[in-house]
This record gives C-alpha cells, sequence and structure tokens, in this order.
C-alpha cells in the first residue's frame, strides 16, 4: 500500500495514562513505523515532544489549548452548589469538553489539510464534534474521516450523568460526516443509532508486544496477592461489597489497587490494615511488570454489555490468572478458591493475537482502499 497521509486527533496522547492516550500513542507509532506520514493532534501540556518525534518518526501539535478541560462534576471535595452548576454545564451543555470542540475546529482549519486519513479517537466526544465541524467548512481536510469510540456517546448506560436530549441530534449530526466509526467489541453495536450501523467496524484496542516486559521469575510472595489497576465508579463499577467481604474472611492476603479513585476504597485501609494498600496509577509500562507479580489480577466486570473493560487485554498480557467479578453479586466461593491457590475458574482469553497493534493498524487502513 502505498504510504499515506495520517492525522490523529485526540485529546489524550502520550506521556498521560489514560487508555485513550494508550490508543492514540501506540496508534501514532506503528503508523510511523510501517513509513506512514504521521500527525497527531492533541492538546497542549507541559511535555517536550522533540525526542518522541525523533524515535517515532511523528510531528506531535499539541494546539488544543483549553484552560479548563477535566469536568468538576464527580468530585466530592467541592462544595455542593459547586457541583450542581458543574453537573448543568456539563449535561446541558457538554461544558467544559465543549471547548475541546472550537480548539480542534480552529487547528484544523488554520493548519492542515490534504490527509488520507483523519482518525479522531474519543473520550471525550467533543473530539468528534470538533472534526465535524471542520471537515463540514472543508471537506479537502481528508479524504477519509474514521471515528474511534472507546465508549458510546449519547446511549452510553455507563455515565454517571446523562446529556440533554438535543445531544442526540448532534450525535447523529456529527456521525453522518464520518466515513467509518470505530468500536471496540461487538457488544457495542447496541448503544449506537441504526442508522449508523453500515459505518461501524469492530477495532479492538490495540498494543505493541514487542516492548511488554513481564516478570518471568517464579511467582512467591509471602502471602496470596492480588491487584486491581484502574478507576472506580459508584454505579457501574464499585468494589464495596466484594470489599466487605473481604473484611470478613481471617485469610491473610495482600489486594494491591492501582487508582485515582481513592475516595472509592480510602474508609476500607481501616478495616483492612495491611491486607489493603492503595498506590498512585504508575506508567504503564512499569505497572505491567509489577502486575505480573501478583499471584492473580481482579476485573472488575461493567454491568452492561456494551463495554468492556481494556484493563483485560493487559491483564492477559501479564500471564496471571485473572478473577473476574460481577460488582453486584460477587462470586464468594470464587474468590476464596483464588486465595486459596485454585484458579480453575481464572478468565479464559485465548485471543491475545486479536489486539496486536501491527494487526489494529491494518484493519484501519483495510478501510482506506
Amino acid at each position: 500500500m502505498k504510504n499515506k497521509r495520517i492525522l490523529i486527533v485526540s485529546a489524550a496522547f502520550y506521556p498521560d495514562n489514560t487508555p485513550r492516550a494508550f490508543r492514540s500513542t501506540e496508534l501514532a507509532k506503528e503508523f510511523a513505523r510501517m513509513g506512514h506520514y504521521v500527525e497527531v493532534l492533541t492538546k497542549k501540556r507541559a511535555f517536550d515532544y522533540t525526542v518522541f518525534e525523533t524515535e517515532f518518526s511523528c510531528r506531535i501539535f499539541d494546539k488544543i489549548e483549553v484552560k479548563k478541560y477535566s469536568a468538576n462534576i464527580f468530585q466530592r471535595k467541592r462544595g455542593y452548589l459547586r457541583r450542581i452548576i458543574d453537573r448543568i454545564l456539563y449535561q446541558a451543555f457538554m461544558y467544559p469538553d465543549i471547548l475541546i470542540s472550537f480548539a480542534i475546529r480552529k487547528a484544523l482549519l488554520q493548519s492542515f489539510c490534504g490527509y488520507d486519513l483523519i482518525l479522531s479517537v474519543a473520550k471525550p466526544h467533543s473530539v468528534h464534534l470538533g472534526c465535524a465541524m471542520a471537515l463540514k467548512r472543508n471537506k479537502l481536510l481528508a479524504t477519509k474521516w474514521i471515528a474511534d469510540c472507546g465508549d458510546p456517546f449519547t446511549l452510553c448506560k455507563t455515565d454517571a450523568y446523562k446529556f440533554i436530549f438535543y445531544f442526540k441530534c448532534i450525535e447523529r449530526w456529527m456521525f453522518k460526516l464520518t466515513d467509518f466509526i470505530s468500536i471496540p467489541v461487538e457488544s457495542a453495536k447496541g448503544a449506537y443509532y441504526r442508522e449508523f450501523y453500515p459505518k461501524l467496524r469492530i477495532i479492538p484496542q490495540g498494543f505493541s508486544f514487542e516492548t511488554i516486559r513481564i516478570y518471568t521469575g517464579s511467582v512467591v510472595n509471602p502471602v496470596p496477592t492480588f491487584a486491581y489497576a484502574g478507576a472506580f465508579y459508584n454505579k457501574t463499577r464499585n468494589p464495596q461489597r466484594l470489599l466487605d467481604y473481604l473484611t470478613m474472611i481471617p485469610d491473610d492476603f495482600k489486594f494491591i489497587i492501582y487508582t485515582h479513585s481513592v475516595d472509592v476504597v480510602e474508609s476500607y485501609q481501616f478495616k483492612l490494615q495491611t491486607r489493603l494498600e492503595i498506590r498512585k496509577p504508575i506508567p504503564r509500562e512499569k505497572l505491567l511488570f509489577e502486575l505480573s507479580k501478583m499471584d492473580f489480577l481482579l476485573n472488575i466486570e461493567n454491568m452492561h454489555k456494551e463495554q468492556v473493560p481494556s484493563k483485560i487485554i493487559d491483564y492477559a498480557l501479564t500471564k496471571r490468572p485473572i478473577l473476574s467479578i460481577n460488582p453486584d453479586n460477587p462470586d464468594i466461593d470464587k474468590i476464596i478458591q483464588f486465595i486459596h491457590g485454585d484458579y480453575s475458574g481464572a478468565l479464559v482469553f485465548d485471543n491475545i493475537n486479536d489486539y496486536n497493534i501491527k494487526r489494529i493498524v491494518n484493519q484501519f487502513l483495510d478501510l482506506l482502499v
């Protein structure tokens, strides 16, 4: 295939430590490795991309300059009135994320044109909206536009706060302009409007297997040690019932949690004492090595089939047994079995090669033919 000019538009990018940042960064690296001309439009951050650009042969434009990027509606420490105002602004106007849309539109119309592919990566979906507004104004920006959706938009069932009804019209308008919409799993189709089914393509999260470093020695921990890495949500991925049960069993163990969602689990630190250790998130490369030294890993399932935790891929790469539980009704017998070293009920994940970044990039390139 002839080398292509590719622009990746994503608010999340290296060195951010999020699934969407991993997505856009891995794609940029692999497209460039294959010889394509790759540029990335991302938000402005205090990071010098000079070394990154030289090492991976791509250009980074951190032109999305938004003073206030992350909504604060989920922060309990903020005042009650402030959280109410934030919630109204978010649900009614998608503020502050909507600022990203205007910043992307401005940047694209001023400085970019003539790509074979614009690949926009969400969340937030204001990234897609910004691309739609720019492409509506200038159709010469790109031959093809693919909107990559790690999560659904208005039909998302896991968001704590739903957008006002007119955002359904906005979603329909912007996705009508796309050539394709990539989603990670087949079961996610139900979270999109039927008129877009012909545009949907299943392209899962992808990682470079060549750079993975895991512990290869014998796993020998003083006590059964297991870990969870990722966010918690009060309604859809809440570990409270699991932790309540762990406080009642006499078994000795070590449960290590890597998360920013400290407020959800910190009350259990006193109850579980040394059996619970809460750590700050660390870069993915270091995290995988640490996880590979655990006896087993914990996956908390999403309550809706439209969304599958991307961490399962990382867990599978560590080659450690995976205990997958329903947060509302955890299987107590299975938990005890794992703590006692019986992993016969481990999650089976035998299609790991489907997530090789080389294969993922080729799936995108096939859409340009």
